[in-house]
């Protein structure tokens, strides 16, 4: 069964732009590199925090938003170089490693990925970043073909966040992966139930439903899938809908 991970939406370091962030920066360059990366113009963000990193090579955010832009246009050594230039300035901050761990993960450096979540998950065990580390974590474990350790992790996460759809769908899709079909269509279940336009956890419970011999109901699934967007299922359904 092919299996999606969903991540977090805090997973991947979303960008918070309130009014006062803006203004303990001032009204300056790099506040207009910060509305670049929020308006995703990432070349232009580059190239507005490449001069700021000129002028301030002690500037840490610019180090690290200009890593996000450079991650955001696929350039993947320039963003984890960027990072690593964050991080060495500010070590102890969790966001900036954790989305060094992100980048390394999808880098395939599962070592050091793990060395960055380790560091998180010790400082902040169950605060929000924790648990953001643990689903980059889980995803790692999938990554690596470790999905009995990547379910370990999911437990965890569904027991300290039980409200969190996407915590029961990444369980739900690693179970359906196990062969744990059943367990699989109970977790994505309650994941839809927590979030209904959930469209990963539609897709997966499709696919443990026709594992199961539940055709009927799988292909009411994809059909929801494919109204909320994902086309990925569509040879699915002409084999088992139509």
């Amino acid at each position: 069964m092919r299996c999606t991970l969903l991540t977090l939406a805090a997973v991947t370091t979303p960008i918070v732009f309130s009014g006062s962030a803006l203004a303990q920066e001032g009204n300056d360059v790099f506040a207009d590199g910060l509305i670049a990366v929020r308006q995703e113009e990432h070349r232009t963000a580059v190239s507005i925090f490449s001069g700021v990193i000129a002028q301030r090579p002690e500037h840490a955010r610019a180090w690290y938003y200009r890593g996000l832009s450079r991650e955001a246009l696929g350039d993947r050594t320039g963003a984890l170089h960027d990072l690593d230039r964050a991080l060495l300035l500010e070590p102890g901050d969790l966001n900036i490693r954790l989305r060094r761990a992100e980048t390394l993960v999808q880098a395939e450096r599962f070592h050091e990925a793990e060395a960055d979540l380790r560091v998180i998950l010790e400082a902040a065990p169950t605060q929000a970043i924790g648990l953001h580390a643990r689903f980059t974590w889980g995803q790692l474990l999938v990554a690596r073909g470790d999905r009995e350790a990547a379910l370990g992790m999911y437990d965890d996460l569904v027991r300290l966040a039980p409200t969190d759809a996407k915590a029961w769908c990444n369980r739900g899709l690693v179970r359906g992966t196990l062969g744990e079909h059943e367990a699989a269509v109970a977790d994505l279940s309650h994941a839809l139930s927590l979030d209904p336009t959930l469209v990963k956890a539609f897709g997966g419970r499709a696919q443990a439903l026709i594992a199961l011999g539940r055709t009927e109901e799988a292909c009411a699934d994809i059909v929801k899938a494919r109204e909320l967007g994902d086309a990925s299922l569509d040879e699915m359904l002409l084999i088992h809908c139509l």
